[in-house]
């Protein structure tokens, strides 16, 4: 599979002088795109293309954008891509801004919670934490069979009137970690550290207000700190080969529009999960201020 990537290329290059973008923005001069190929796995390739650093810039003349992309349609059907994503500055050729990758990084975060316990709780004594999940049926029923053997004990909250999830007696059984499912939000009040699944019900978007505590909120990628009033984003690190490969990237576009874009595509070309092609990619989860 190959896919695409457009990026500006730097300004101030000789062979790029004043003149040639002049002619360039007038529709007469040439257009030189650079391309080179990345290789993600032995079947998943990306044409990186840079393009001239004029294009960098919000332009009102539709005639020289008209022939670049024409340049790249031609490039990217040639070359079989199947999907092109943009740097933010390259005057969205393609449409891919409009994209959303929040729903694939979302299953990447809840694929890989057990490892945000981890980068949240630094340090040695998550086995001795008490902690409180909340979700819906099957969030409470993985979290309880991923993170069991991981803590101390695992509370529970549900709606009032709610199923019970049923995976809680099975896995006392099995580790002897007690499970407690309760439909009081009190019990928030001696967990330091508060788990909620996407979609969790909406009776519990009052309690942050009153709760001390952190909060690795899996639905809006987030992780809030309480106590301390500081809020950090869950995203994904790139390997630092390919970072050195592509250069400078605007934050937005590499902690998350990229790293969504690659996962979602391999995800789809390889038949698995989100999780486990990033975790087949080398991507790091992270949480940033």
């Amino acid at each position: 599979m190959n896919l695409g990537m457009i990026l500006p290329r730097e300004s101030g290059r000789r062979e790029e002088g004043l003149m040639n973008r002049l002619l360039s923005v007038l529709s007469i001069g040439r257009l030189p795109v650079e391309t080179k190929w990345l290789h993600l796995d032995p079947h998943i390739h990306l044409l990186v293309c840079h393009i001239p650093a004029i294009y960098g810039h919000a332009m009102h003349r539709k005639g020289p954008l008209k022939r670049l992309k024409r340049k790249l349609d031609r490039m990217f059907s040639e070359e079989g891509v199947l999907s092109v994503i943009e740097h933010p500055a390259a005057c969205n050729l393609y449409g891919s801004e409009k994209t959303r990758y929040e729903p694939c990084l979302m299953d990447i975060a809840v694929g890989r919670f057990t490892e945000l316990l981890g980068i949240v709780h630094r340090g040695p004594g998550l086995n001795r934490m008490e902690i409180t999940v909340t979700g819906n049926q099957r969030h409470l029923e993985y979290a309880i069979t991923q993170a069991i053997s991981l803590v101390k004990t695992i509370n529970v909250l549900i709606p009032e009137g709610s199923r019970e999830p049923g995976q809680a007696e099975e896995a006392f059984e099995e580790t002897g970690i007690p499970v407690h499912i309760t439909s009081d939000p009190e019990v928030l009040n001696r967990t330091p550290l508060w788990i909620r699944f996407p979609n969790d019900h909406e009776s519990f978007d009052c309690l942050p207000a009153a709760y001390t505590g952190r909060i690795i909120d899996l639905g809006a990628l987030k992780v809030i700190d309480t106590r301390a009033k500081r809020v950090y984003g869950i995203c994904l690190e790139l390997p630092m080969a390919l970072m050195k490969e592509l250069g400078p990237l605007p934050d937005d576009l590499r902690y998350y529009r990229f790293p969504g874009f690659l996962a979602a595509n391999c995800a789809n070309a390889w038949g698995e999960s989100a999780a486990e092609a990033s975790l087949r990619l080398d991507m790091r989860l992270i949480v940033k201020p």
